[in-house]
């Protein structure tokens, strides 16, 4: 055992383990100059990040386990099998040197890993070990997956990639910001109950999606972005905006609108699911937004957004059904 590890107190593997994972997070930020968006779960179901790839708008689902012991140049990683849900999600295996991490990393897919790790049982659930080698060892089974730990951003894929200036924007109110977040929460609390999904919010938040919804077993992902409008009567009107200057139209993520009631402190039963890449047809352009401008409560006239409304009671069934199939 090193210096390192006797330094941490009894029972500190989570705090090691978050270590690690946001040292690696912050590495593939600024080695992919932004072009690699974290996205953190709400709940932590098995996947540690959900990794947005902008060059061409992948989303890829990495574990990561960070080691600070190591016998013989080797630190042993294990993963529940069950945590592997899809082939293709992604184990990184680095090891916490000190207050940084090593200058190698192990890189594999879920069905490489598979392949490779051996198996053990724990309290009646599978884990697969590998015993990471901290440099490469010729011979060592694991030695072809390790890589740089500085190319990790390219080994997942990232290219260079020019994010958009942002445009300059209207300040934002606290009381604005305050609805905004009871909105999203709404939208977050309504699709936790998809018990075979999971959630997960950006850091930084700074693109188009600020929830993520993923279907565990398929991988199936979606994104959202939520706008909450304040109504002073049922039957009136709001308006949100929606910044065009980091948009971008895909079916997969999709513009949830909510109105606030303020006499009733509640939000109203009707809301809109829009798929990002048709609101341009049905918003209105004002200057570096788009306006949506929607009517709760039923009229008479007919309206271009009438085939977008939910009702928010059916909004986790919506998006379950959107979920269906791979995205």
């Amino acid at each position: 055992m090193s210096d390192f590890d006797a330094a941490w107190p009894h029972g500190s593997q989570d705090a090691i383990g978050q270590a690690a994972e946001f040292l690696v997070w912050s590495n593939l930020i600024t080695q992919s100059a932004g072009g690699l968006h974290p996205f953190l779960p709400e709940l932590d179901r098995g996947i540690d990040a959900v990794i947005h790839r902008l060059s061409d708008r992948a989303y890829l689902a990495l574990q990561v386990k960070g080691k600070t012991s190591v016998q013989h140049d080797e630190a042993p990683i294990a993963v529940y099998e069950n945590h592997l849900f899809t082939l293709d999600q992604v184990v990184i295996g680095v090891h916490l040197d000190g207050d940084h991490l090593g200058p190698f990393a192990l890189v594999a897919d879920a069905a490489t890993f598979k392949k490779k790790a051996a198996r053990i049982v724990d309290r009646g659930r599978v884990l697969l070990v590998a015993n990471m080698p901290t440099h490469p060892i010729p011979g060592h089974k694991w030695t072809e997956n390790l890589v740089p730990f500085d190319g990790l951003a390219e080994r997942l894929g990232a290219r260079r990639f020019a994010l958009p200036p942002p445009a300059p924007v209207e300040p934002v109110s606290d009381e604005d910001r305050v609805f905004g977040f009871w909105g999203e929460q709404e939208v977050k609390r309504r699709l936790a109950t998809l018990e075979d999904c999971g959630l997960f919010r950006p850091f930084p938040d700074n693109e188009t999606a600020e929830v993520l919804i993923r279907r565990l077993a398929t991988g199936a992902t979606l994104a959202i972005q939520v706008k909450t409008g304040r109504l002073k009567e049922p039957h009136d009107r709001i308006g949100v905006m929606v910044n065009r200057s980091n948009f971008v139209a895909e079916p997969t993520t999709f513009i949830v609108v909510l109105a606030w009631l303020l006499p009733e402190r509640r939000f109203h039963e009707t809301c809109l699911v829009i798929p990002s890449d048709q609101l341009p047809s049905v918003a209105a352009t004002m200057g570096t937004d788009y306006e949506v401008h929607f009517r709760p409560a039923r009229s008479r006239q007919s309206s271009r957004l009438d085939r977008y409304r939910v009702p928010l009671e059916s909004l986790a069934d919506t998006f379950n059904q959107k979920l269906i199939g791979p995205s």
